[in-house]
């Protein structure tokens, strides 16, 4: 019994280990690990490169939901830019616009490395909602006027188009936007 004992203490011990190394590893090692040590200023030193990088997407026909009360969830990557990828995270019909709603992810490095996010991450560990311009661009890029606009969570962002203007994108229609600021990191 005592042999019996001791393999499940070794196997428990061995389970703990194995369990705080994982830990360790997406705290510290992970995208999501990474860009909260960056954002938190928790071991790395963040800082401002460029405010409002203009980006410029491209938004199909075939990925706008046109059908009343029809959500399309997409996570199609459109842009990626400063180990920043800009996605479009899902579209819904909503009866008074189409709303867009647009994700980032990171591919972040270690021990240095830029990245863009939506807004201004405060030396005191505070956001500042971004300053930048959304203007959206039919085919032939011409303006047309924007709905709801909105940011976050994180570094997200969605805007909604009015029925009066959804006949300018039954053929696709461009996003012009900036919004995010480029940012250099590096560990301490």
């Amino acid at each position: 019994m005592t042999k019996r004992k001791n393999i499940v203490l070794v196997l428990l011990i061995l389970s703990v280990i194995v369990i705080l190394i994982y830990r360790s590893y997406t705290i510290n090692f992970t995208n999501e690990g990474i860009i909260n040590k960056v954002i938190d200023r928790d071991g790395y030193s963040l800082s401002l490169e460029t405010k409002q990088i203009p980006v410029e997407i491209f938004i199909k026909p075939e990925w706008i939901a046109f059908n009343l009360d029809e959500r399309k969830e997409l996570k199609i990557p459109l842009l990626e830019m400063h180990n920043t990828n800009i996605l479009l995270d899902n579209v819904w019909n909503r009866g008074n616009d189409i709303y867009f709603s647009f994700t980032t992810t990171f591919h972040m490095k270690y021990k240095a490395g830029k990245l863009l996010y939506n807004g201004f991450l405060n030396e005191d560990g505070t956001f500042t909602s971004p300053a930048g311009e959304l203007k959206l661009y039919d085919q032939n890029m011409n303006e047309f006027p924007v709905g709801q606009i909105g940011t976050g969570p994180g570094s997200s962002f969605s805007f909604g188009i009015q029925p009066e203007e959804q006949k300018l994108i039954s053929e696709g229609f461009y996003v012009m936007y900036s919004g995010f600021n480029l940012y250099n990191y590096y560990k301490r």
